[in-house]
């Protein structure tokens, strides 16, 4: 089942704006009301609504049916697994560095665990630089040399 997340840019501070900071749309349908981002089951999504200058971003895993005890999020349809909502922008900016590190280092956000976005909750709300959060939740990519032939790669 697909997931519709309606974007929409700026016109004024009388209409809510809209947009997307993470997720590939499998497809972008116009309609009256703006651009409308089309999501295949099991995506993440980081979603940006402002409203008169007050930003809330939620990052959601879209699902395979409609559950009546899912998240409704203002602009998308069906209901969604909610993982993160923010509200101040120094969370936000946190969490947009931490998409952009993940497009960085080719981590796609959707191979990630649920778990893994609860403790990124956790942990913004925290004194620590988002670079050290980083570090402390994700496992480091294997390179070449990590082919499990050194012997201190093999176990006993």
């Amino acid at each position: 089942m697909n997931t519709a997340v309606q974007v929409r840019p700026p016109s004024g501070d009388a209409h809510p704006r809209a947009e997307l900071l993470s997720g590939s749309p499998s497809a972008v349908l116009s309609t009256a009301r703006g651009p409308v981002a089309l999501f295949g089951s099991g995506e993440i999504v980081a979603y940006l609504l402002r409203y008169r200058r007050r930003p809330r971003l939620f990052v959601f895993r879209t699902l395979t049916v409609d559950d009546r005890l899912a998240a409704s999020i203002p602009g998308v349809r069906p209901r969604v697994q909610l993982l993160l909502q923010l509200r101040t922008p120094g969370r936000i900016g946190r969490a947009r560095d931490l998409f952009a590190y993940l497009a960085r280092t080719e981590r796609d956000p959707s191979a990630l665990a649920d778990d893994f976005y609860v403790r990124v909750d956790a942990l913004l709300a925290g004194r620590l630089t988002s670079h050290k959060i980083l570090l402390s939740l994700l496992s480091p990519l294997p390179t070449a040399s990590d082919s499990g032939t050194s012997p201190s790669a093999r176990t006993p």
